[in-house]
């Protein structure tokens, strides 16, 4: 058996699958929030009440006054917390999640408000179309690196064809010419592969994550998406692996 007929690296294939179940998640959580968001909407407000404190007397709630939060706790797990995979990708509560996506500032107003005024609904409107935008961004990146993976696959279907043309070939039957060639066309294929490595390894610099605050921890776009693969880095593995075999023909 020739080596391009042999094992070529297939790491692109698990990370395609990678990048679509992660566009799937994230398509959800956009809906998610937009549905929450418009129950925002549906909010009559109310001028907040402001009363005369007395010295020396709890201004906590009373077990007959509700928060904000009461009402919009409900709607939050309804929409947001109820998409199919959050308990896989989050399973975070309530406040730790409305903290990470609309910051710590916005549960303390819900949860400390008995009025929903236009000042809160305007906080949450924007906090909400904040994290859709957000999504919005990343579904952008994420196509383009699907579209970055395809592209390389097709690459790598290209350097096994001409790999599989110069086994064609007995090496010691050819003339002083076509070995030119032969060292001409490997020159080509490694330049290709070259050119990956340096294109990716930019591109791994520039991405960063903007879903949401969980993905803070993840320094770029491979890491995050491709955490739970053989390789951190398939497409840079790709080429790399290839190189190897470019390598033995020369």
């Amino acid at each position: 058996m020739t080596l391009a007929q042999g094992s070529w690296p297939t790491y692109t294939d698990a990370a395609l699958d990678s990048v679509r179940r992660e566009r799937r998640e994230v398509e959800r959580e956009c809906r998610a929030f937009q549905r929450f968001r418009q129950r925002i909407q549906t909010v009559e407000t109310q001028d907040p009440r402001f009363e005369r404190s007395v010295v020396g007397v709890n201004q906590s709630l009373t077990s007959a006054e509700k928060s904000v939060r009461d009402t919009i706790e409900p709607w939050y797990r309804e929409t947001v917390m109820a998409v199919d995979h959050y308990g896989d990708v989050y399973g975070d509560s309530f406040e730790a999640s409305l903290s990470a996506e609309f910051g710590m500032d916005v549960l303390l107003l819900i949860s400390e408000a008995t009025t929903f005024s236009p000042l809160i609904k305007q906080r949450l409107l924007e906090a909400t179309q904040q994290c859709i935008d957000n999504r919005r961004v990343f579904l952008e990146t994420l196509e383009d690196e699907f579209t970055t993976l395809k592209d390389a696959q097709s690459t790598v279907q290209e350097i096994r064809e001409a790999i599989a043309e110069l086994d064609s070939t007995e090496l010691q039957a050819l003339s002083d010419t076509e070995l030119i060639d032969r060292y001409d066309t490997l020159h080509t294929l490694n330049d290709k592969c070259q050119s990956w490595i340096q294109q990716r390894q930019e591109e791994i610099h520039a991405h960063r994550i903007d879903r949401s605050a969980d993905a803070d921890a993840y320094t770029d776009l491979c890491s995050y998406l491709y955490e739970d693969l053989e390789v951190d880095y398939p497409v840079l593995a790709t080429f790399v692996d290839i190189l190897e075999i470019i390598s033995q023909y020369e």
